[in-house]
């Protein structure tokens, strides 16, 4: 599961390290969870003039309010996959946790077929 998850991330953040397009994007709704933090739906218009909307968050203290427009970027591959442009991931973190979760998986299946 964690390789699963951090090698969604990877993949996620080099897509738009490698092709994405930094667009304004303006603060359609605010949602905030008991705890206190806020998801941000953004709404923009793509370099060919689709239209997308997207979940961006969770923040302690979101970068705009409800109106107010930032900059994100966004995969023209994938309008669902956008992120504010200080959030996208280097894969420092990411793609070591994907080799190694990776080897741990290989090593417990390898565990369980032939045993220890």
């Amino acid at each position: 599961m964690v390789f699963w998850f951090s090698a969604g991330i990877f993949r996620r953040g080099r897509a738009l390290r490698r092709r994405g397009i930094r667009v304004a994007a303006k603060c359609v709704d605010r949602e905030r969870d008991p705890k206190g933090l806020s998801t941000l739906t953004m709404h923009f218009t793509a370099e060919d003039g689709r239209k997308s909307q997207v979940r961006l968050g969770p923040f302690r203290s979101p970068p705009a309010l409800v109106g107010g427009i930032i900059d994100v970027v966004y995969d023209p591959e994938d309008l669902s996959n956008a992120e504010l442009p200080d959030k996208v991931m280097t894969g420092r973190v990411s793609l070591p946790t994907a080799v190694g979760s990776g080897l741990v998986l290989a090593l417990a299946v390898f565990v369980l077929l032939f045993g220890a």
